[in-house]
């Protein structure tokens, strides 16, 4: 049987499928005005280079789809969501429970007006809470979130609340309107986290549940197929779509890509990795350290604080999409990418606009007939034109001048996220890290990047292309749960805690249909300070071992995870190839001339750069003064020549 991993990103919507002979990598254009449209050409695609006669057929041997997008992080970011209503407690509506007003810069007005943000008085009865709504209601508003002050750990009022709500509503009537807790959000003290969580979590929903929806029925109704779509977590996990809410998949994508270094991190015992993916839209950072990956008890969601334990992930507007300009004797890149369509000028699709996809293709470093395995052709002369215009002209410069200021300010952004990285997880200037370099185009600046760090080794991945997708696809179903503790009594009340995460975790596995003794619990207790202790089992024999090692405990975290097969990678055939297949003329070659390996012909062999690797689906370029040694799953080590 298959499993199907797709990742749909802003350009590009990667898909891997494994269960095969061999690993099948599939990559079409997302369709950001419907994304279900590319999750569907993928499923096409999969059947096709499957050897499959229809996606119906395929479907009867795929046992599990794993999905995970960049649907609600898109909204969140571009801040694209519904109207929606906020009930407070009263004097609480201009600052949300914030104590610093840049704070509440990041919601108002963005993500909710002060218009349609209500305070309730501690005795406020009915009336007072349906004046209040329809308040709302007459401005439009289709979703209203209640977040009252102290509702944690008692969030007895807010239920009341959302009871009249529902009442007042009911779901059979076209007026219904959605409503949520703050209490139901996020187990903390903390009122304005709680509220934004609440926030966001509502901002997002609609979109991405109508997505989700429509690709289940997709899959389900109109080709029949049984097996279980699970969603990509911000956790690193997955989940069935009734057991998941809408805040947890803001950037699941893209950290499934951190969470496959972390694992392959631990597997080959790497203390310290900084990952880097490129794509076609955005640039993302990320760092793990003794296989793990880097967390802070607090953090931002697209610049919306809350104080919750997050990985650190970096981004910027950075991919091959990213539209160049200059002017001033400087090159810019983006923030504003020209996406799949119109997409580069070199797509041929109408784009005018020059692009780091254009500065590649003119340095040789993408093959214009071999873009995406074949499938699109790439037109140099359109991307001579519009780097010639856009920024050779304005420089005073020839076009492979302008192509290499255009790549050379991309490697000098991405160095730029990388140190922030290492400076926020408290390691600027180390040297020891070990560069991931993936995504799309990734490895197009690996060794570059890394010299500008003083990083002596990278490496790169046969999946590298489709990174976050083969992240996904060593995911395991996951859900953690967190509670914060408050009270006087810590044994009492950690046992209390425990007892109920669990409970949880049991009733949330039974219902997406999986055995609860089949789950591993794995328990975090954090106290003061850098306290943190760990322990395994079930809630009744961890709370002694938990408590011997945090003298203040403070939040317990549970993380339920039921394990779900992995289908291995299979080894492939070393390479008989003692030189490179062809050459591209390239200004990045001291000859002129950039010799190009095919991927297979590499297996087991080590070869000194300047050089480019063509896998077909992937493009590596290895710089000068670097040495490239592929192993036998494809994957390649990449070294300064003599270290």
């Amino acid at each position: 049987m298959y499993n199907v991993d797709i990742d749909t990103g802003g350009t590009m919507t990667d898909t891997l499928v494994t269960g095969g002979p061999q690993p099948l990598l599939i990559k079409v254009e997302s369709t950001p005005h419907d994304v279900t449209v590319s999750f569907v050409q993928s499923l096409e695609a999969a059947a096709n280079a499957a050897g499959a006669a229809s996606l119906g057929e395929f479907l009867e041997h795929v046992a599990l789809i794993r999905w995970s997008s960049t649907i609600t992080s898109n909204v969140l970011a571009q801040r694209a969501g519904p109207k929606l209503g906020l009930i407070v407690s009263a004097g609480h509506e201009a600052d949300l429970y914030a104590t610093d007003p840049a704070d509440t810069a990041q919601v108002l007005p963005s993500l909710i007006k002060p218009a349609h943000i209500v305070g309730l008085a501690p005795d406020a009865d009915r009336t007072a809470i349906v004046t209040a709504l329809k308040g709302l209601i007459d401005q439009g508003i289709r979703r209203v979130s209640v977040s009252l002050k102290g509702a944690f750990p008692d969030g007895r009022r807010e239920q009341e609340i959302l009871k009249i709500i529902g009442e007042q509503f009911p779901d059979h009537f076209l007026g219904s309107v959605p409503a949520l807790a703050g209490s139901d959000m996020l187990m903390r003290p903390d009122d304005m986290s709680r509220t934004f969580f609440a926030l966001i979590n509502s901002y997002v929903h609609n979109s991405l549940a109508n997505s989700l929806f429509k690709a289940e029925d997709l899959v389900k109704v109109d080709h029949n197929w049984r097996g279980d779509l699970l969603v990509g977590h911000l956790n690193g996990g997955v989940a069935r779509i009734g057991k998941t809410k809408a805040v947890d998949t803001i950037e699941s994508g893209p950290l499934f890509g951190t969470h496959a270094s972390a694992w392959l991190a631990a597997a080959e015992g790497l203390q310290k990795v900084l990952a880097v993916d490129i794509g076609g839209t955005t640039a993302k950072a990320s760092a793990v350290i003794d296989g793990r990956m880097e967390m802070r008890p607090e953090g931002h969601f697209f610049g919306i604080p809350v104080r919750m334990t997050m990985p650190v992930l970096r981004s910027i507007a950075l991919g091959g999409g990213s539209v160049a300009r200059a002017a001033n004797g400087t090159v810019t890149l983006g923030p504003d990418s020209m996406g799949a369509a119109p997409g580069p000028a070199c797509y041929k699709l109408g784009g005018s606009n020059a692009t780091l996809t254009d500065a590649l293709v003119t340095l040789g470093l993408l093959d214009p007939a071999g873009f995406l395995n074949g499938r699109r052709v790439l037109d140099t002369s359109l991307a001579a034109n519009a780097l010639e215009r856009h920024v050779g002209k304005p420089l005073g410069d020839d076009l492979a001048a302008a192509a290499r200021a255009v790549r050379n300010r991309a490697v000098e952004m991405m160095a730029g996220l990388a140190r922030d990285t290492l400076r926020e997880t408290g390691h600027e200037g180390d040297r020891d890290f070990v560069m991931f370099a993936y995504g799309g185009n990734g490895p197009l600046f690996a060794t570059d990047v890394a010299e500008r760090l003083g990083l002596h080794e990278v490496r790169l991945f046969a999946l590298g292309t489709i990174f976050s997708a083969y992240g996904s696809a060593i995911a395991d179903v996951l859900h953690v749960y967190e509670r914060a503790l408050v009270g006087a009594d810590a044994p009492a009340e950690l046992t209390a805690a425990a007892a109920a995460l669990a409970a949880q975790a049991a009733r949330d596995l039974k219902g997406e249909g999986f055995d609860p003794a089949g789950a591993r619990l794995e328990w975090e207790l954090d106290g003061a300070g850098t306290e943190r202790a760990s322990a395994t089992g079930e809630a009744a024999t961890v709370v002694a071992e938990l408590l011997a090692g945090v003298t203040r405990p403070g939040l317990l975290r549970l993380t339920a995870r039921f394990p779900i097969a992995k289908q291995p990678l299979p080894e492939r055939t070393a390479g008989t190839a003692t030189a490179a297949r062809s050459t591209r003329a390239s200004p990045l070659a001291p000859n002129g001339e950039l010799p190009v390996y095919a991927h297979a012909d590499l297996i087991g062999r080590e070869v000194s750069g300047p050089l480019v690797v063509d896998g077909g689906t992937f493009t590596w370029y290895v710089g000068p003064h670097w040495r490239l040694l592929v192993d036998r799953r494809g994957d390649a080590r990449a070294t300064r020549a003599g270290e």
